[in-house]
């Protein structure tokens, strides 16, 4: 694709690889593993992307945080593992989706994936190296597995950390990849403060019962 105004070619962005891929599929059903090949040539980080934007909306049905974040975890730990790309059992690549429910999220997420592409580019790269982007991948596994976590309100901000780190793995922009890092820190803290006030809530109600 070329740049506009410019006979240089680039890259897909995100978003226009996102609709390519749920809008240009011919037929009713996808499997997952044709997604996995469709997204793969770019990274962990367009899957990872996509697997974080339904739980980003606010209409995301309950339970699919949980659903989301194991698979999220795993992807991520590959990146940390340095596998070339990502890896799932036969089984969950024969699997498959309705592909007008692929085209709901893709169409629900797109205004925040378009707003935030309008200003990234490939800069600091000190927080895009290989070794930057396993650390970072460990913090994805980690708000992976928090994600898949029944404390209320947490799923929002946790989801929204792993987008923007994942837009920063794609793009290879360290600023976007700080915001996500620091989004991250901050969910983490917001979790455990929701987690003592759940607590707490409990232990009263238990208190009060015996």
């Amino acid at each position: 694709m070329k740049k506009p105004g410019t006979g240089v070619f680039r890259e897909p962005s995100a978003a226009e690889t996102l609709v390519v891929m749920a809008f240009g599929w011919p037929e009713e059903r996808i499997s997952i593993g044709a997604i996995v090949d469709m997204l793969a040539e770019r990274g962990f980080g367009l899957l990872i992307l996509l697997l974080a934007l339904p739980t980003c909306l606010p209409i995301a049905p309950p339970g699919l945080s949980a659903i989301a974040g194991f698979p999220i975890a795993v992807i991520a730990l590959q990146m940390v593992a340095g596998l070339p790309r990502p890896w799932l059992p036969k089984r969950v690549l024969a699997r498959s989706l309705a592909a007008e429910d692929l085209r709901k999220v893709v169409r629900g997420g797109l205004p925040v994936i378009e707003r935030v592409e309008k200003v990234l580019k490939p800069r600091l790269s000190v927080l895009t190296g290989p070794f930057a982007e396993r650390m970072v991948g460990l913090l994805i596994a980690l708000l992976g597995l928090m994600l898949a976590s029944p404390i209320p309100f947490t799923n929002i901000p946790i989801s929204f950390a792993i987008l923007f780190l994942a837009l920063g793995l794609i793009e290879q922009d360290g600023l976007m990849t700080s915001i996500g890092i620091a989004g991250g820190i901050a969910a983490i803290g917001f979790l455990v403060y929701m987690t003592v006030l759940s607590w707490d809530a409990l232990s009263g109600w238990l208190g009060g019962a015996i």
